[in-house]
């Protein structure tokens, strides 16, 4: 059965069950001209929006299923959430679909959304629904809150910092190339590309433990590092051989001869968390989250990012994914 068929009403009919997996802050869900819902007193808000474009940022068959495509949609708006240190709490969709798309189709596309939301107790109070002629758009606005004045910010980095990140990086980039390519094994590339981990419980214990700066890695190490360094007027100096990389992208770029610090620092999508704080406060940080790597410092300086190799050390530019730049 495809669009067509449905309408837009029967399709609304068709997605809206399980929307809601925290009713307690929702006044008015799916069915009105908006949604209403309750603010927790003494927390502020965060409103965060992205857009997936298929054919540019997923290819169906390809890179992803329609359920991964729905799944990460959402989970680059939580890595948003969490890179404010913020708890997601709601999000509305605005979706353009094709009349010819099956509605067995829409429904895995919205199992994905609706599975990361209960996973992480986000609500979908509604959006607009649109035709497209050329495929598949996504565009997801989340909101979350935080305690008032608590909001971590890309500026809030000091000399004497240390520099960290959460898990390993690299592994989405090179899993879409891997795809693209076709190539059989290296699973955990390719889940990493295609149903990224938003890192929502490091954001509220990086409040916790007094975090400086903070920001999510979904456009590579080398463009995230460059914009705390420049928001917070200070240099930041990262040590090449301490980025942590996965042993199955390690093996990947041996057999492919690809270097593995190219997709880690340019790679893009790994939403990780990339932050700077106290030394103290960081190893009480990881006592309680083990998964973190300390990869350099912060001095002061006029907002570049320098890149320690053994003994040679050069400026990293912000490289990494532009969406502007006519590539993938």
């Amino acid at each position: 059965m495809k669009l067509s068929d449905i309408g837009e009403f029967g399709f609304i009919d068709r997605i809206k069950k399980d929307t809601i997996v925290n009713p307690a802050s929702v006044v008015v869900g799916i069915g009105d001209d908006g949604a209403v819902y309750k603010t927790t007193e003494g927390k502020e808000q965060v409103a965060v929006i992205d857009t997936m474009i298929e054919g540019r940022h997923f290819i169906i068959g390809k890179t992803a299923t329609w359920y991964e495509a729905g799944y990460k949609a959402v989970a680059s708006n939580l890595s948003d959430i969490a890179a404010m240190g913020a708890e997601p709490t709601h999000l509305v969709l605005s979706v353009a679909l094709t009349p010819q798309m099956d509605a067995a189709q829409t429904d895995e596309l919205y199992r994905g959304m609706k599975d990361i939301c209960r996973h992480y107790g986000v609500n979908i109070l509604g959006g607009d629904t649109v035709v497209s002629s050329e495929g598949a758009v996504l565009t997801v606005a989340a909101f979350g809150e935080i305690e008032a004045g608590k909001a971590v910010l890309r500026s809030g980095a000091v000399p004497g910092d240390i520099v960290a990140v959460s898990n390993t990086l690299g592994n989405s980039g090179a899993g879409l190339d891997v795809l693209l390519a076709g190539d059989a094994g290296y699973a955990a590339m390719k889940k990493a590309h295609a149903m990224p981990v938003p890192q929502v419980e490091l954001g509220r214990l990086a409040v916790k433990y007094g975090c400086h700066s903070l920001n999510d890695i979904s456009d590579g190490l080398a463009s995230e590092s460059n914009e705390i360094a420049a928001a917070s007027h200070v240099d930041l100096i990262l040590d090449k051989l301490q980025i942590p990389l996965s042993d199955e992208l390690r093996r990947w770029c041996e057999v492919s001869g690809k270097d593995p610090y190219a997709y880690a620092l340019a790679g893009g999508e790994d939403y990780e968390l990339v932050l700077t704080m106290a030394p103290d406060d960081f190893y009480l940080l990881k006592e309680e989250f083990s998964s973190l790597t300390v990869i350099g410092k912060v001095q002061a300086g006029s907002g570049n990012v320098y890149l320690k190799d053994g003994h040679h050390t050069q400026v990293l530019a912000p490289s990494g994914w532009n969406h502007f730049s006519g590539g993938e």
